[in-house]
């Protein structure tokens, strides 16, 4: 069986398209498949990552559908058989693109968490909790085509749902470390304004764990910050997230997709909206109990992490992580990869 996945990474889209893409590959790779991707070449891109995973990687001009998908096209092309599915990943591509490039794979899935464009697809991947997003697929999406929404989905690499019964089992209260982690770019800097926000409260001596993607602009500003701090640990681009949260006892963070990478190892956080596409996802966590929202990051200043900071208690942070837990198992890819593996009884 042959996937290839269209998605992009740069310092404005962030890099959770193609993280989750990458979780999903992985997957159906481990059961035999022919991986490649297709993306664009733009500062912040993970076209190399891609391909040190020894995944094959078509790089694309950036341009409008059309180019976009006479350039796909073309790429998918180039790599021999017609793939059994195309999966695509991006806000900026819809049904016209998708229905000029069903002819080059036998299915398409459209994974998406806005819900504000049609889409010409045999299978839609919304990951996120029951928003009201959600009951807008019903006009969006061909009669024919299956959903998958939930968590109960949610792409996810294999050592949080191998780390889940560890993580969970110490979750007791206490704050004695924290991870601090903004998305792989954070154009806007939330991380610093967090920290600084953590030295001035009353966990200002816990032990912290600042993750920053390769691509994140503020690099050597937060190796600085995480410098005059003892304690405190910067982790650049790191592979060990899932040990990371699992050994933390609170996060501060975005409200991307990284949330249910917390939530499946029982994680309590204070969360912040980072851009537009994160508002539903990050109220409907919040009314659950997942997490405390602080509000949209351009609005949130170090003073308002030290006072919810200072708000906590351990019986809040118990709550939030079994609330938490509640909502993804972490087993959303394994789900997924085998459910492409199956369709419609076909043989691979």
């Amino acid at each position: 069986m042959r996937v290839v996945f269209r998605a992009d990474a740069s310092v404005s889209l962030g890099t959770g398209h193609v993280r989750r893409c990458l979780e999903l590959a992985s997957r159906l790779s481990a059961a035999g498949a022919q991986i490649a991707f297709v993306c664009v070449e733009a500062p912040g891109d993970m076209i190399a990552e891609i391909a040190s995973r020894g995944l094959a990687v078509t790089a694309l001009r950036a341009g409008a559908w059309e180019a976009d998908a006479q350039q796909t096209g073309s790429a998918i092309a180039a790599g021999g058989s017609a793939p059994r599915w195309l999966v695509v990943d991006h806000y900026g591509l819809d049904a016209r693109w998708e229905r000029t490039l069903r002819a080059t794979g036998r299915h398409l899935m459209a994974i998406d968490d806005l819900a504000d464009r049609p889409h010409d697809c045999d299978l839609l991947l919304d990951q996120n909790l029951g928003n009201p997003r959600h009951a807008r697929y019903a006009r969006l999406l061909p009669q024919t085509a299956r959903s998958l929404l939930g968590p109960e989905y949610a792409l996810l690499g294999a050592p949080f749902e191998q780390l889940r019964p560890a993580a969970l089992a110490r979750r007791s209260g206490q704050l004695q470390r924290v991870l601090i982690s903004m998305g792989g770019t954070d154009p806007n800097n939330d991380t610093a304004r967090a920290l600084a926000g953590l030295r001035r409260s009353r966990y200002a001596g816990v032990a912290v764990d600042v993750v920053a993607g390769a691509a994140n602009p503020h690099r050597a500003e937060l190796e600085r910050r995480c410098a005059e701090g003892p304690g405190c640990r910067l982790h650049v681009q790191s592979a060990h997230m899932a040990q990371l949260m699992t050994a933390a006892d609170l996060a501060i963070t975005g409200g991307g997709s990284t949330t249910w990478e917390r939530c499946a190892l029982g994680l309590p956080a204070l969360a912040v909206v980072q851009s537009p596409d994160q508002s539903a996802i990050a109220q409907a966590v919040a009314q659950a109990g997942g997490h405390r929202l602080l509000g949209s990051s351009a609005e949130v200043a170090a003073a308002d992490y030290t006072a919810a900071l200072d708000a906590l208690s351990p019986e809040a942070l118990r709550q939030m992580s079994t609330a938490a837990a509640a909502l993804c198992d972490g087993r959303g890819a394994e789900r997924v990869a085998t459910l492409l593996g199956n369709w419609s009884g076909v043989a691979a």
